[in-house]
């Protein structure tokens, strides 16, 4: 029997209530911020991760349990009971592109296998209203470079964009097949932290461009932009950031939505603005001051361009990209990386 003892929580449960919502991977970096988003409209995120006990971020909202899914996945038997869970919001997942490509057997058996088998036991509990984390990666290279989350015909050109398309699919067939009721949420490049300070991005090796650009700025370290020899304005990839707030923000509403109404959804979750790699660069460095910059070969599974058009989030959710100008991304990264490593730059 595992252990199913609550991780200490700042903020009280809400036993016996239909308000609380299991969030898993609810300690990483969009989970926490959207479990302190569900927390300011009235819900309790009770959190299922592999790691809290090492991350503040996990018990700021609500109850947290460390367990390794799917391995200890009857655990959640108790947990959805203790709490009167009703919904789930899953964010776990491998979301490395590069590690995809070389390592496909990892992201399949995780993000497909593991979800799936989550599914199935929410199914056989009565949680039938779920929120998932997908991914731009499901378009490959659309069009123009624009992901229409309208568009029937996906071609993702990864691994990681294969697996995040597979749950979508899963997600149709079981709507249609068991009125399972669900929002796949397309994120594009999510970036920044929590306005306030409170938590923010904590990985130990960050592949994203922004994280990695401001610690090597602060370090006076070399930087490796990877690509610069895409047909595009300046030679770099072109992407859509999303401030981590604004992205909370449409889980809770995507969340309230698949509450209401037999729905089966898909929304992209961007700034609807491309921006270059060598344009974030820039923007950090008003905020770090000038960097060695090393232009190094492509990397594997990147299309040169990938922008969301968001106007169906904007008509059906209400939602819409308040925090998530690139200088103001970059602004909220940079206060919580001083915040976080004050020994290293005093």
């Amino acid at each position: 029997m595992v252990d199913t003892t609550e991780i200490e929580s700042q903020s009280p449960s809400i036993k016996g209530t239909n308000k609380a919502v299991l969030v898993i991977g609810g300690a990483g970096y969009i989970g926490s911020h959207t479990c302190k988003e569900l927390r300011k409209n009235g819900y309790t995120p009770v959190v299922v991760d592999r790691e809290v006990k090492n991350k503040i971020q996990s018990v700021l909202y609500g109850p947290s349990f460390e367990l390794d899914l799917p391995k200890n996945i009857e655990t959640l038997d108790e947990i959805v009971k203790r709490y009167n869970i009703d919904s789930c919001i899953h964010f776990a997942a491998y979301t490395r592109v590069d590690e995809s490509v070389s390592d496909p057997s990892k992201y399949y058996i995780n993000n497909v296998l593991m979800t799936f088998r989550l599914i199935e036991k929410l199914r056989s509990l009565g949680v039938n209203t779920f929120v998932f984390s997908s991914s731009a990666a499901v378009y490959g290279t659309p069009d123009g470079g624009v992901g229409r989350d309208d568009e029937e015909k996906l071609l993702p050109i990864n691994p990681y964009g294969r697996t995040k398309l597979m749950v979508e699919q899963i997600l149709q067939d079981y709507h249609v097949a068991y009125g399972f009721n669900s929002v796949s949420l397309r994120y594009f490049n999510a970036a920044g932290s929590d306005v306030d300070g409170e938590i923010g991005e904590n990985r130990k090796s960050p592949s994203h461009i922004i994280p990695r650009a401001i610690d090597a700025g602060k370090k006076v370290k070399e930087f490796r932009l990877f690509g610069t020899d895409f047909d595009t304005a300046d030679g770099t990839c072109v992407r859509d950031y999303v401030h981590v707030t604004d992205l909370a923000r449409g889980h809770v509403l995507a969340l309230q939505k698949a509450h209401k109404e037999k729905i089966c959804a898909r929304y992209n979750l961007g700034s609807g603005t491309p921006t270059s790699n060598r344009e974030v660069l820039t923007s950090v460095q008003r905020f770090t001051g000038a960097m060695n910059i090393k232009e190094e070969p492509r990397r594997a599974g990147d299309p040169a361009v990938l922008v969301a058009d968001i106007a169906r989030a904007v008509e059906e959710l209400n939602w819409r990209p308040e925090h998530s100008d690139i200088d103001n991304i970059v602004r909220t990264a940079v206060q919580w990386y001083n915040k976080t490593n004050q020994k290293e730059i005093n």
